[in-house]
């Protein structure tokens, strides 16, 4: 009794103390966090979210992933395994979300540099042709150009706003725009000339990239190919033999071959991906 007591109280010390020592620490890593998904989500990516209920979201995430893999295989290794791997789970979404959204800027900004173009030939300066853009565009360029022109109306300079949009977007076609716009600005020139010359360039240039993306689809085939081929036939496997396959999940050196393979293959993933990732 009176060892069991003891066991007691070193057991609810250790709590306590890990408890002490890490809520410091994960606050920092939450407020940390916060300050990205602020900084991404709705700075960047202007979307209308709450910094805060993304990373309750993301810790719920990671929380249940741990769980459902620590129970469904019965071992804690695999409850950090699914945390680990949950954790990255919402930067990749944001990630795509920021590719896509670039996407679709690219996608309009020939049109986008036309409106521009005819507006300022129909003898409007260049913030009342933007303001033209932001009416009669569709989102997201419609977002980015009227975040823009708000910068400007708060007293930011015009070509300050114009970089921090640059910045924003990340796209270099955007920074091309801006790029000769500003230097219109400080020169004087034709703009409407310029602005064709600007957009024909970028879609001559989407010409390309489309080109190159029709040449290397095969190679991202292969790559989304070699990542779930693995899965696919472990599944087959079980069907076949599924005392072998959970034996795999549950001994230390099958633990370990399935922690090798999934490391070697996210690493041949990366590296087509980045092979076939070029760039004009």
């Amino acid at each position: 009794m009176t060892e069991l007591a003891a066991l007691s109280a070193v057991v609810f010390f250790a709590v306590v103390m890990i408890i002490l020592v890490g809520m410091p620490f994960a606050t920092a890593m939450a407020h940390r966090q916060e300050r990205w998904y602020e900084r991404v989500l709705v700075k960047q990516l202007l979307i209308d979210v709450s910094p805060r209920l993304a990373v309750i979201l993301g810790v719920v995430l990671v929380l249940g992933v741990a769980l459902m893999a620590g129970l469904l295989l019965e071992h804690w290794l695999w409850f950090v395994a699914g945390a680990v791997m949950a954790s990255g789970v919402p930067w990749l979404l944001v990630r795509h979300l920021d590719a896509r959204r670039r996407e679709r800027l690219d996608r309009q900004i020939v049109d986008g540099i036309t409106t521009l173009a005819s507006s300022v030939r129909a003898g409007l300066n260049l913030v009342q042709s933007m303001e033209v853009l932001v009416a009669n565009s569709m989102s997201p360029i419609r977002d980015e150009f009227a975040q823009l022109m708000r910068e400007y109306q708060m007293g930011l300079d015009l070509n300050e706003a114009m970089r921090q949009a640059a910045n924003r977007i990340g796209s270099s076609h955007y920074r091309l725009l801006f790029t000769a716009l500003e230097m219109h600005r400080r020169r004087g020139g034709d703009v409407g000339d310029s602005l064709d010359r600007i957009g024909a360039s970028i879609r001559e240039i989407q010409r390309l990239e489309g080109k190159l993306d029709a040449v290397t689809a095969s190679g991202r085939f292969e790559a989304i190919s070699i990542a779930c081929m693995p899965a696919l036939l472990l599944g087959m496997a079980w069907m076949f033999d599924r005392v072998g396959v959970e034996l795999m999940f549950r001994v230390p050196l099958g633990r370990a071959l399935l922690l090798i393979a999934a490391v070697l293959i996210a690493a041949a993933f990366w590296w087509i991906r980045r092979i076939m990732d070029v760039d004009i």
